[in-house]
């Protein structure tokens, strides 16, 4: 690496030191203004939500990425226009690709390690800032959990363990349903093959029944048993989590099964591929953004920044349009997302033939 090169890596990251935290700072005073009614009211110690404002800035971080590095690389390249260090550049033959190339060797390996921290970190972090919410504060514990494909729950003087048969929960495969009274004394246990909502009740097939009549249990087996219960789909499909809120392994794990299943893993897909591209959002808009300032004699601090802000505010709609259309197409999952980067590397390109030096 050159002293060019070194000198404009560090004045670029001096600059990702800078607005990163004024960023997340920005973002958890407004949360910490939307939020704090809910502590107060539950009487919560100041400790539990600093807690909860901790673990939620990894995610802040990833959600603000691609807006930082776009905004530190304009206003690097903002300064060195103001003290004429651009001048100097082209009056020794340096080019325009060599001044941008520090740039992404910083960007890059960033979108990379933000790839890596989805994988797995920054769900669990989310997650257990949800859990804090939810249950310390809140007061609402959840009345389910879901391991793999499995679930178990915690109904009206009852408890399910089942298998989701389909996406929406009206048809659970392995189910066993046990009731107890107040005193949790079992009253009755159904193991089906299979349960089916049918709008009203439960339908449970192939299995067997083992009631409590007085001191003894009646053991019956059957082909088809109606039951009216409290539970309902809705009820096993608020236990799961939502595929936004997921790691790239859970999604891909949950992508597997419905297909297994034969049933549409779209929107599940279009997360994933959302979640895999949208760290090297902050390479594709750095792109464009360095071009136009390279390309503008006029570059200062104001016009980085409000280019930065509108250019980023402009891609974050056409990328929620862009999953929303994959959601809802027939186009395949990742074209939506890899659509947005073509276009801002297309609009990058254009912006290169008009560089002048």
């Amino acid at each position: 690496m050159t002293i060019i090169s070194r000198y404009l890596v560090q004045r670029f990251l001096v600059m990702l030191g800078l607005i990163f935290p004024g960023l997340i700072g920005f973002y958890l005073l407004v949360e910490i203004f939307e939020r704090l009614d809910n502590f107060i009211e539950a009487n919560a110690p100041i400790s539990l939500a600093f807690v909860y404002f901790s673990l939620t800035i990894p995610q802040i971080f990833y959600e603000f990425a691609p807006l930082a590095v776009l905004l530190a690389g304009l206003l690097t390249i903002s300064l060195l226009s103001k003290h004429m260090e651009l001048l100097a550049l082209s009056s020794i033959g340096v080019r325009p690709q060599k001044i941008m190339l520090p740039f992404f060797l910083v960007a890059f390996p960033l979108s990379i390690v933000l790839v890596l921290l989805q994988v797995s970190w920054i769900p669990r972090m989310t997650a257990k800032a949800q859990t804090v919410m939810q249950v310390e504060v809140e007061k609402n514990p959840p009345k389910g959990t879901l391991q793999g494909n499995r679930l178990f729950y915690l109904g009206d003087n009852c408890i399910w363990s089942a298998e989701l048969g389909d996406p929406n929960a009206y048809r659970l495969e392995g189910v066993q349903w046990l009731s107890f009274d107040r005193n949790y004394r079992i009253t009755r246990l159904v193991a089906a093959k299979e349960a089916v909502y049918s709008g009203k009740k439960w339908i449970f097939r192939h299995g067997l029944s083992k009631e409590r009549m007085g001191g003894k249990y009646l053991v019956r087996p059957f082909d088809s048993l109606d039951l009216k219960l409290a539970e309902v789909p809705a009820d096993f499909v608020a236990v799961e989590t939502p595929p936004k809120q997921m790691d790239m392994a859970s999604l891909w794990n949950r992508i597997q099964r419905l297909k297994e299943a034969g049933y549409s893993a779209k929107e599940q897909e279009v997360v994933l591929w959302g979640q895999l591209l949208y760290p090297f959002l902050g390479c594709s808009l750095l792109f464009i953004g360095l071009l136009f300032m390279l390309s503008n004699e006029r570059g200062g601090l104001a016009l980085g920044l409000s280019l930065g802000l509108i250019i980023g505010f402009t891609t974050w709609i056409v990328w929620n349009f862009a999953l929303t259309l994959s959601r809802t197409s027939k186009i395949p999952a990742f074209l939506g997302p890899m659509a947005v980067h073509l276009i801002l590397i297309a609009m990058g390109l254009v912006l290169m033939r008009r560089l002048r030096f």
